[in-house]
């Protein structure tokens, strides 16, 4: 959980990064090694509620709920299809 500056906080599935400037805008990376160039979820932040700007492909659903919290689910399968087709490839290297 992570808590911008005008005091909402962010909820995610999964490990994120969380970069945010003074005026509320923020941007959220899944905090995965070797993933790519992962494009981010874009948001800006009031007091009074949320602007969603853009959203990732690996984004599965965006909720924002009254008590200034917002929950990013993400779509896991697709750093678990990564994981095993890695393991796969260093199984037939042995």
């Amino acid at each position: 959980m992570k808590k911008t500056v005008h005091g909402w906080e962010i909820i995610s599935s999964l490990d994120v990064r969380v970069y945010q400037d003074e005026a509320g805008g923020v941007a959220i990376l899944v905090d995965r090694d070797n993933f790519g160039d992962q494009v981010p979820v874009l948001l800006n932040f009031d007091d009074d509620g949320v602007d969603i700007k853009s959203l990732s492909h690996l984004t599965k659903s965006v909720r924002v709920s009254l008590d200034k919290k917002v929950r990013i689910e993400w779509h896991e399968e697709y750093f678990e299809v990564r994981t095993q087709a890695m393991d796969y490839i260093e199984a037939e290297r042995d």
